[in-house]
C-alpha cells in the first residue's frame, strides 16, 4: 500500500473516531436536537470543512455509527444462527452458543457508553426499530427450516422484543454481570426458546 495513502486512512480512522468520541459525550449531556457541529468539531478538534467532507450533519455521523454497530453484532452473531440450524450435538451446540454471546456482549461492553446513550432515549428514534430489525433477522433465519407450534410471526416478535429487553436491561443497570455470564443467559434462552416453538412439530 502507498505510505501515503495508508498515512490518510489513518488519519480520517482518527477523525471519524474522535467524533464518535465527542457525539457520545455530548449525548450524555443532552439530546441529539441541542447538538450542534459546531460543538461536535469543537470537541473533536476537526474543522468544519473535515467533519462535512464525512458527513452530510450530526444525525448522519449518528446513524452511520449506528450501522456500523449493528453490523458489527450481526458479523458476530453468525454463529449463532448457523449452529441453531445445525445437526450440532447438545455439548457443542452449548460451547459455541455460549461462545457467541460471549463476544455479542463483550463487543457491547466494550462499547458501553455508545449503547448507555443509544438506550436513554435523547439520541436516536431509529436505533431501536434498527436493532429490533437485526434481531428480527436472526431469528427468522434460525426458524427457516423449522415447523412451529404457534404462528411463525408471534414468535418472532415476541422472543426478538425480549432479546433486546434484556440488552436494554444489562446495559442501563450498570452491566453488572460479565459477558461470560450473559453469553449463558443467551443460551439458555436461545436453547429454551427454540426447543419450546419447536416441540411436538
Amino acid at each position: 500500500m502507498n505510505p501515503n495513502k495508508q498515512s490518510q486512512d489513518k488519519r480520517v480512522i482518527a477523525t471519524k473516531k474522535n467524533l464518535l468520541h465527542a457525539l457520545i459525550t455530548l449525548l450524555e449531556e443532552k439530546s441529539i436536537e441541542e447538538v450542534t457541529v459546531r460543538e461536535l468539531t469543537g470537541r473533536a478538534k476537526v474543522n468544519r470543512g473535515t467533519f462535512y467532507l464525512h458527513y452530510v450533519d450530526k444525525h448522519d455521523l449518528l446513524e452511520k455509527n449506528i450501522d456500523a454497530l449493528i453490523l458489527e453484532l450481526q458479523n458476530r452473531g453468525k454463529a449463532i444462527t448457523t449452529t441453531v440450524l445445525s445437526d450440532a450435538a447438545e455439548i457443542e451446540f452449548r460451547q459455541i452458543t455460549v461462545e457467541a454471546f460471549t463476544d455479542i456482549f463483550s463487543y457491547i461492553k466494550e462499547n458501553e457508553r455508545f449503547f448507555s446513550v443509544l438506550f436513554n432515549g435523547r439520541s436516536s428514534y431509529s436505533f431501536p426499530l434498527k436493532f429490533n430489525t437485526y434481531l428480527r433477522g436472526r431469528l427468522e433465519e434460525q426458524l427457516r427450516s423449522k415447523k412451529t407450534v404457534i404462528p411463525y410471526e408471534h414468535w418472532i416478535t415476541a422472543v426478538s422484543f425480549a432479546y433486546q429487553g434484556m440488552i436494554y436491561s444489562w446495559v442501563t443497570n450498570g452491566m453488572k454481570d460479565s459477558p461470560e455470564r450473559m453469553g449463558e443467559y443467551g443460551y439458555y434462552f436461545i436453547s429454551q426458546s427454540v426447543v419450546e416453538i419447536t416441540r411436538g412439530t
